[in-house]
């Protein structure tokens, strides 16, 4: 099962010291047996939940210290941008390519490592919002962007302790919180894994699902009690015990425009969606700015549905920015 992020071994002389400091606390390794069943802990205390001296694994990962830079150190539990957040292929129209993933760590095909390290999305994350903002302004799909293993930024939050505090202003940009990898695992059950408690409540008050198998065939909570998460089990069981407010929906028909006519759900205000985002990138527009000026217009009854009234739709042009807006989604209050 994938870990922590792993630590590029190409380390320039001045960051050595601090780099391997978060090996050690993030993904290093403990490899004692603690019980009679031959458990294996993370120097940060999560459980590792593979045997790394099991047959067969040194000939396909290689030997402690000499493993793949690149791909899995079951030794470690970590992994390299082969396997995760790395850049992948793509085709001339910029599709990614799906095909044998690096080491054939996960037998399924997913998108192909192109070589070159972390992608600049997933590097910018532990830099956090200062890194992150010019790269969403210039390229706002970048929020939900496919590296290897097909991770989003959002998974890549759950790969390291430094990388979990980005995940709010992530989500702010328009990240999808229940985004599945091509194991089948959501950001939540990266978080969950590693045993990352920040980047959990901030998944869960996003409205993250806390009973979302994905196509892991286990909850968060479940990944959590396997590694032993204790911080993360307590903020799941915290949340878990909490009713889920139910999102509310409107559907819009009759509007003139047929691309406006669908089902809309209510979502966070606060949240900047992508094509928002990309709209003011075309323009240079600062998209959190030109996000702050859309009026929300709680409360304002229009006409919707061939004559029907809605105390929450909206259809309105601001006079701030001279720019019609989407009927119900003004705000961002609905998607």
């Amino acid at each position: 099962m994938i870990r922590s992020q792993r630590i590029k071994q190409r380390m320039d002389a001045e960051g050595d010291a601090k780099r391997v400091s978060k090996l050690c606390t993030v993904g290093g390794a403990m490899p004692a047996a603690t019980t009679a069943m031959s458990e294996y802990y993370r120097h940060d205390g999560v459980r590792i939940t593979h045997d790394p001296y099991a047959p067969g694994m040194a000939e396909k990962y290689g030997l402690p210290g000499k493993t793949d830079n690149e791909g899995f150190d079951p030794y470690a539990d970590t992994v390299g941008p082969g396997i995760y957040g790395g850049i992948v292929k793509r085709d001339t129209s910029g599709q990614v390519l799906i095909g044998r993933q690096y080491q054939n760590h996960n037998p399924r095909p997913g998108p192909i490592y192109a070589g070159g390290g972390y992608t600049p999305i997933n590097e910018a994350l532990r830099k956090g919002t200062a890194a992150l903002k010019p790269l969403l302004d210039k390229y706002p799909d970048l929020a939900n962007d496919i590296s290897t293993g097909g991770a989003t930024p959002l998974h890549m939050c759950g790969m390291g302790r430094d990388n979990q505090h980005a995940t709010e202003y992530l989500i702010k940009r328009g990240a999808k919180v229940e985004a599945l990898d091509t194991y089948g695992m959501t950001p939540l059950h990266r978080m969950a894994s590693n045993n990352l408690p920040v980047g959990a409540r901030t998944l869960l008050e996003a409205k993250a699902d806390p009973s979302n198998r994905g196509q892991a065939r286990a909850t968060p909570m479940e990944i959590a009690q396997d590694s032993r998460a204790r911080e993360v089990m307590a903020v799941i069981a915290e949340y878990s015990s909490k009713p889920r407010p139910s999102l509310a929906q409107l559907r819009v028909s009759n509007s003139g425009v047929e691309s406006v006519n669908a089902m809309y759900t209510e979502r966070d205000p606060k949240v900047i969606p992508v094509g928002f985002s990309l709209t003011c990138s075309e323009q240079r527009w600062d998209s959190e700015k030109m996000q702050r000026m859309v009026p929300t217009f709680t409360g304002t009854r229009v006409m919707v549905s061939g004559g029907s009234t809605h105390p929450m739709a909206k259809e309105c042009t601001s006079p701030r920015l001279r720019t019609p807006l989407c009927p119900a989604t003004a705000g961002g209050l609905w998607a």
